[in-house]
């Protein structure tokens, strides 16, 4: 699919704003309701586009992160990847340049979760090596829900909710008509129900873009060695717009991240950037070929 400046412009209006209405996007690229909802169906069809909710982490009962790096022999790289892609613990998982042939999200319910997917990975052939790092502190994350505005206390969830949930899981923008349908409520019930999960931060509506897709995102990973207070200085890598995501690890490395720039030049530059920060002892990084999963909706979706 080759995308025009409206389709991109479409995009970023679905980043602010998962669920905008299609007449408020329409206003916003001058085109018709009609014309637009024809453009965002196919954005989402052809993949470039998912609007899905994520949820707190404990709302599914996960405690432990892991990032995987899998050195393959031969050229076993996409049938390795696949098998990734196909565990439930994979939110992501992408074909990569670099030492490893492929990297991976895990997220589960606790580290011996980890340890066995780790290990079934290992017995697997084609597969050299894995490398696991554990998250300790996330510290910039795109997709997760905002922090709690309950004073720290969870808010009473209901099997309604959990429904509601489970379907913006599977369509963000799911309509409150097409929602209610489903849990027995009147569209304005179920329309206050929603609001209260994404306003207290039990879920949150994001629009994955896929940057293969997109035809233009650079998507870079790197891994730090720190001697300084981590803290401080993941902070102020935090604070580099370019910075996706990044996390304080346990492992062969202190902290991770992913860059998602415009241009090679722009991704050397926030390297660049980065490893000269006071605190930084070591720097390295890969580069994302192929995205092969991108799942932060439900489980096994």
């Amino acid at each position: 699919m080759r995308l025009t400046e409206t389709d991109l412009e479409l995009v970023a209006a679905l980043q602010e704003d998962g669920r905008a209405s299609f007449e408020s996007l329409a206003g916003r690229v001058g085109l018709s309701r009609k014309a637009v909802r024809s453009r965002v169906l196919r954005l989402i069809a052809d993949g470039v586009v998912r609007v899905v909710a994520t949820v707190r982490p404990d709302f599914d009962g996960i405690h432990a992160n892991a990032y995987l790096s899998v050195s393959v022999i031969g050229a076993r790289r996409d049938e390795i990847a696949r098998t990734l892609a196909e565990q439930d613990e994979a939110v992501f998982v992408s074909i990569v340049a670099g030492q490893a042939s492929v990297v991976a999200e895990i997220r589960t319910t606790d580290l011996g979760r980890v340890r066995d997917l780790v290990d079934r990975l290992r017995g697997t052939d084609g597969v050299a090596a894995v490398e696991t790092i554990v998250y300790t502190d996330v510290v910039k994350e795109p997709h997760l829900p905002p922090p709690l505005t309950t004073g720290g206390a969870a808010p009473a969830i209901d099997q309604t909710d959990r429904t509601l949930v489970d379907l913006l899981r599977r369509d963000g923008r799911a309509s409150y008509a097409e929602l209610a349908a489903h849990v027995g409520l009147s569209a304005a019930a179920t329309r206050a129900r929603v609001r209260h999960l994404l306003d207290c931060g039990v879920a949150r509506i994001v629009t994955l873009v896929n940057p293969t897709k997109l035809g233009r995102s650079v998507m870079t990973g790197f891994a730090l060695d720190l001697d300084g207070p981590a803290p401080d200085v993941l902070a102020r890598i935090g604070e580099i717009a370019a910075v996706d995501f990044l996390a304080r690890t346990l492992g062969s490395a202190d902290a991770v991240g992913t860059i998602v720039t415009t241009t090679t030049e722009d991704t050397i530059a926030v390297l660049d950037r980065i490893g000269t920060l006071a605190g930084v002892a070591g720097l390295r990084s890969w580069t994302h070929l192929r995205l092969v999963q991108e799942r932060y909706g439900a489980p096994g979706a």
